[in-house]
């Protein structure tokens, strides 16, 4: 687990793992390991998705849409989730 003031390499292994579940479910690629994975699969039929991040000092449960995430290189939806990790928000565009 992390908190926003753990070593930023944590936190991006942790991003990257979270953005590539999120490039993965946007694509239609459902690993059977990933938790909920129904609701994952349901939740492509709506505009949004709201995304869990479970931290040791909190959870974060940010709301994406789906045209955001596609639009995003991994990289760049990564560094977003870091952001939202340190408590460095910012609009994504």
């Amino acid at each position: 687990m992390t908190t926003k003031d753990s070593p930023l390499e944590d936190l991006k292994a942790q991003a990257d793992n979270i953005a590539t579940m999120l490039k993965n479910a946007e694509a239609g690629v459902f690993p059977q390991h990933i938790p909920n994975i129904k609701k994952v699969m349901e939740a492509r039929s709506n505009p949004t998705i709201k995304v869990g991040i479970v931290m040791d000092d909190k959870v974060l449960a940010p709301e994406l849409e789906w045209a955001t995430i596609r639009g995003m290189s991994h990289h760049e939806l990564s560094r977003w989730i870091v952001r939202q990790m340190r408590e460095q928000t910012t609009d994504v565009h």
